[in-house]
């Protein structure tokens, strides 16, 4: 069985597999090496939104691995009370309409399925418009 990374684990191994150094990862984010440190062993527990995206482009992460770091973040964060990944908060705070879409969704208690069907009939609504 394996075991599932934590956020520090994960930042660490792509850190290391894009080849940077902990200390060059730490000033291209802005934060002290020890700092960067101690989030990568998990003694603390994610980065600010704004050193995320620095991370992101600094290691010129994937789609997917940007949004597997951002998940990451958002579950080690539970403990500071964030839980929605950094990169899509603003996106859901600032449209109402999100928001009241997100909780139909949760008292209907959609599912997978469900939520494929919508962002599959959102793409192809949006393909016809351009």
């Amino acid at each position: 069985m394996k075991i599932e990374q934590t956020f520090g684990e994960y930042i660490k191994e792509l850190r290391q597999t894009k080849g940077q150094s902990l200390r060059q990862t730490a000033y291209a984010i802005e934060v002290s090496p020890q700092f960067y440190s101690n989030v990568e062993r998990g003694c603390k527990s994610s980065l600010a939104a704004e050193k995320l995206e620095l991370l992101r482009k600094f290691l010129n992460l994937s789609t997917e691995e940007s949004e597997t770091m951002y998940n990451k973040a958002a579950q080690a964060s539970k403990r500071s009370g964030v839980t929605v990944p950094q990169d899509f908060s603003d996106y859901i705070v600032e449209r109402d309409y999100a928001m009241a879409a997100l909780r139909i969704a949760k008292e209907l208690n959609a599912d997978e399925k469900d939520w494929q069907k919508f962002v599959d009939e959102l793409k192809v609504r949006k393909e016809q418009e351009q």
